[in-house]
């Protein structure tokens, strides 16, 4: 398994329904999985996307004061992990199997709510990188050490951030060949469908689920989920040995992360940007032309929004580290903050510091090289996508745009799926000038990924566009604004 600037991200969560999310909505593969005293981790892949999904045992199940049949494994059930050695193990003791073990509550006792959190990083020197964490207040969760298998050997360490529950576990694994991670056994999968339909792959699709710019998916997509739920369903007593099987997505649906966002509290920003220059060598990136280093790109009014990005180049000679070989899409690492304005408790990153319980990873991109294809396919699986407003696709808002792109024939298609696109003149106008071509970005959001209303992903094409689609944060935030209006109605 390759690897880039960011390694993989870490989803903490409290069952196992996100894997049914990424394996058959999202199309990634599972690649490897990982079974300790105290947690259930998954693998899973599309294309340089790496998600391992960890889910905490019970607390009476790691104590050992369940019935045994919880853990699933025979060769622990019925062993003790008392909350004594789990305190000392997060202030330094590992246990032989519990190297990679982190959780997102971190010191609480107990799972409190499902959380992206860890966002591991290859960095040149994990010694060096852990004592600038340390120099700039950062905890050590575990102090670098050596892991070694006959695939070679990896030095890590994890440290917090100063950043909500959001912890790096930072990763030297320039001595190393094996697929994934010492610990992490490989799990063998299938790609392609049994039967060789072409339907379900991704490339096929479109013509399939789409006519006329109108889509077919809701007549299979119970069917779809039906089949798939019998495939995968297994006995109660044995979930934590599941064997996900992979979508037929080949080539992958998506190529890697394009970014992460951050959510922090209002007036947060300024310090968490100098935390990661000072970590991570990380230097700021302007995605709109009219923000300014102080201020950020301001979106007023409900909308409450304050947006900062950063960016880490495989080209720097300090901190992360970028595996040889990487294109230089995925080898950038792009972090984006979202700040909360002050007296605003309507916008959705408030919503989020609620729902959250403190600041964390908001939404993560991926990257898709074939944005309609892709986004059918998914929808056709059951993913549930945000829409903007119908005036979005009109005159005078986004339809010139979707027209000087060349799209304009594939209008009822974009909001048939609810695509987003934007040309980003203000920033990049200069470059469109010089070089003659318009550029440009597609993007749409997913609804909450979890029971409470915080984490989502994105599916972006990039065409050209280096920044985040400046001129569609407004519809983004106003369609989740209008998708809680939508919820509210149906409780009441």
């Amino acid at each position: 398994m390759s690897c880039s600037v960011l390694h993989h991200v870490e989803v903490c969560v409290k069952d196992e329904a996100i894997l049914e999310l990424l394996t058959h909505g999202f199309g990634f593969i599972h690649c490897a999985r990982r079974v300790t005293h105290r947690a259930s981790q998954w693998v899973l892949k599309s294309g340089g996307c790496v998600f391992v999904v960890t889910k905490r045992l019970d607390e009476e199940v790691v104590n050992g004061n369940g019935n045994g049949k919880e853990m699933n494994d025979g060769s622990r059930d019925g062993k003790k992990w008392n909350m004594d050695e789990e305190r000392s193990h997060m202030n330094g003791f590992t246990r032989e199997d519990e190297h990679w073990t982190v959780f997102c509550c971190q010191n609480s006792d107990s799972h409190a709510v499902d959380s992206v959190f860890n966002i591991a990083l290859v960095v040149r020197n994990v010694d060096s990188v852990t004592e600038r964490v340390r120099a700039m207040g950062g905890r050590i969760l575990r102090e670098p050490c050596d892991l070694a298998n006959p695939q070679g050997k990896v030095r890590y360490a994890i440290v917090t951030s100063c950043c909500g529950n959001i912890v790096h576990t930072l990763i030297d694994k320039s001595h190393y060949n094996g697929d994934f991670l010492p610990g992490f056994e490989p799990v063998e999968h299938t790609r392609g469908n049994s039967d060789g339909n072409t339907t379900d792959t991704p490339n096929g699709y479109l013509e399939h689920t789409l006519e006329n710019g109108h889509s077919k998916h809701s007549s299979n997509s119970e069917e779809l989920a039906r089949q798939h739920k019998e495939e995968n369903e297994v006995d109660a007593s044995q979930n934590l040995k599941l064997q996900l099987k992979g979508s037929p997505a080949s080539p992958p649906l998506c190529t890697h992360i394009d970014h992460v966002t951050y959510v922090c509290r209002a007036g947060e920003s300024r310090q968490l940007l100098d935390w990661y220059e000072q970590c991570f060598g990380m230097k700021r990136f302007f995605a709109n032309g009219v923000e300014t280093e102080a201020d950020g790109f301001v979106l007023g009014g409900n909308i409450g929004l304050r947006l900062k990005a950063m960016e880490y180049w495989r080209c720097a000679e300090t901190g992360l580290l970028s595996a040889p070989g990487a294109s230089m899409q995925d080898s950038s690492l792009k972090l984006v903050i979202a700040e909360p304005l002050p007296d605003v408790s309507t916008s959705h990153v408030e919503t989020f510091l609620r729902a959250h319980g403190g600041p964390g990873v908001q939404h993560i991109g991926l990257h898709t090289p074939t944005m309609a294809n892709t986004v059918a396919f998914m929808a056709g699986r059951g993913v549930v996508f945000r829409k903007p407003p119908p005036v979005y696709y009109e005159e005078g808002v986004k339809l010139n745009e979707i027209e000087e792109a060349g799209h304009g024939s594939e209008l009822s298609m974009f909001r048939d799926l609810g695509i987003l696109l934007d040309t980003e003149a203000d920033i990049f106008s200069e470059m469109e000038e010089q070089e003659g071509k318009k550029k440009y970005l597609m993007q749409v959001f997913t609804g909450p990924i979890f029971k409470q209303d915080t984490f989502f992903l994105e599916v972006i094409q990039r065409c050209g566009a280096r920044g985040f689609g400046a001129g569609n944060i407004t519809a983004l935030a106003k369609s989740i604004i209008l998708y809680n209006e939508q919820q509210q109605k149906l409780k009441t």
